[in-house]
């Protein structure tokens, strides 16, 4: 009978799930999905602040272990968990690694403004931490940077001495604001955008920004502190890394090892990686990475330090030290710009608008002038924030095609800035015919157009690349 045979079926699938359950050990918590590994929570303090944080190590070892510390790149935290991948690969090399919660808005660290000293200070606190926990060599922490965190590192190695090592991924050597300028440039590179529109895509606005004192970190400079680094030092770089220059950070830490006199590092390339040390595809860490670090701190720990140079990657673009900014290209410079340009634009339609409210005659206009108003006020403005758009991507995108070596939108804007210019002329041979006619109002306004183009506008397109044809 079909009923019995389905009721009988689903006892018996019951019963086999049952003893299936019965036979399946419960992992404990901390080992959540892998049970060759133990995860301990841990806090710590540095300074006022409480710092949350994730030891992560073999659950089985009859040594005690070298220790490892990751320090997190760019960004606020507090997500400690954006390197979990990466510990649990080196921990299961044999290395006990803490993960911790990196500083946020609330902390000091945002994007215009954070402390070396605070960051440094809460990577040697977690080293501590590392050191005191039991199945740890003390004698043998260190600590990890990647990318931004690689600066921190090298800060934190030259002032505390109970940092046994260190390690500097995808670092640069190069200040923070040139690194995001050389950034920005060779993504835009990549792109297909032509080197002449580089500077003004990819440079200009991280210039005035640091000029405002709004870029986070900007001038820290990591190579004299790297001359004083004392411990061992393993620099490791990508193959494909697009976010730091690659060649000359090598050839730049190998020549501040060198002046310091220092007598135990290596400097190695992961092949097939990009920036976070990821392969291409994005489908896991490189297993090269994992290997060229974990084979060095355990070589440490046997005693065996030795330096070792690679050669340095290919690199798409050189990296240069920004000119110094002239005060037509500061933050305040672009704002003063955008005012003017609102004032003597926006007089043409606003003053048109008062005399038409209180009823008196309509003041003298053309099509050519209500065209330059409308441009002269709109284009500035979608010029800065297309360039704030492409900064805070890191010129990963450029938004539309790149067409004749530069970005749609740009090429739109250039447009229009020569608009404005051929607008302006035309406006000008035209209010010339009827000045005589003008009333003191009419007078008032032309002239603002023709102030705002020759005056504000022209000299501001032509510093931000605008007129680059």
């Amino acid at each position: 009978m079909p009923p019995l045979k389905c009721s009988m079926l689903s006892r018996i699938t019951a019963v086999l799930l049952l003893i299936a359950a019965l036979l399946t050990p419960t992992l404990p918590a901390h080992a959540q999905d892998s049970t060759d590994l133990i995860e301990t929570p841990v806090s710590f303090a540095n300074g006022d602040r409480t710092i949350g944080g994730t030891i992560i190590a073999p659950a089985d070892s009859a040594t005690d272990l070298p220790g490892l510390v990751l320090v997190a790149g760019a960004g606020p935290g507090p997500d400690r968990d954006r390197y979990r991948e990466h510990a649990e690969a080196f921990a299961r090399a044999g290395i006990a690694t803490l993960i911790y919660d990196k500083r946020g808005g609330e902390d000091g660290y945002s994007q215009f403004a954070a402390s070396m000293d605070d960051l440094a200070g809460d990577a040697i606190a977690a080293a501590q931490t590392l050191r005191e926990r039991p199945g740890v060599d003390p004698d043998l922490v260190g600590l990890h940077g990647h990318s931004e965190g690689a600066w921190v590192v090298i800060e934190a190695g030259a002032r505390s001495d109970d940092v046994a090592f260190v390690i500097a991924s995808g670092g640069s050597a190069f200040t923070p604001d040139r690194t995001q300028q050389w950034m920005n440039r060779v993504q835009l590179y990549r792109l297909g955008v032509e080197d002449r529109f580089l500077d003004a895509l990819g440079s200009q606005l991280v210039s005035a920004i640091v000029a405002a004192d709004m870029f986070r970190l900007a001038g820290h400079d990591p190579l004299p502190t790297l001359t004083e680094i004392e411990q061992p030092f393993l620099g490791v770089f990508s193959e494909h890394d697009l976010n730091t220059p690659p060649a000359q950070s090598l050839v730049s830490y190998r020549e501040a090892l060198e002046a310091g006199g220092h007598e135990s590092y290596s400097l190695r390339v992961v092949p097939g990686v990009d920036h976070e040390m990821v392969l291409l595809d994005g489908s896991a860490i490189g297993a090269a990475y994992v290997e060229t670090v974990s084979s060095w701190v355990t070589d440490l720990a046997a005693g065996i330090q030795e330096v070792r140079v690679d050669e340095p990657p290919s690199q798409d673009l050189e990296s240069s030290p920004a000119a110094d900014v002239q005060w037509f290209g500061t933050w305040t410079a672009v704002l003063i710009a955008l005012v003017l340009s609102v004032v003597l634009f926006g007089a043409y339609p606003v003053m048109a608008l008062a005399c038409k409210a209180r009823g008196f005659a309509p003041m003298e206009s053309s099509r050519s002038a209500r065209l330059l108003a409308v441009l002269g006020l709109t284009v500035p403005v979608l010029a800065v924030v297309y360039l704030m758009m492409v900064m805070m991507v890191a010129g990963k995108s450029v938004f539309g095609p790149v067409l004749a070596g530069r970005p749609l939108p740009w090429l739109l804007l250039q447009l229009a800035a020569l608009g404005i210019a051929a607008v302006a002329i035309a406006v000008v041979v035209q209010a010339s015919k009827r000045w005589g006619d003008m009333d003191t109002g009419s007078k008032v306004r032309f002239g603002a157009l023709v102030a705002g183009t020759v005056v504000v506008f022209v000299p501001w397109a032509a510093y931000w690349g605008l007129l680059i044809v």
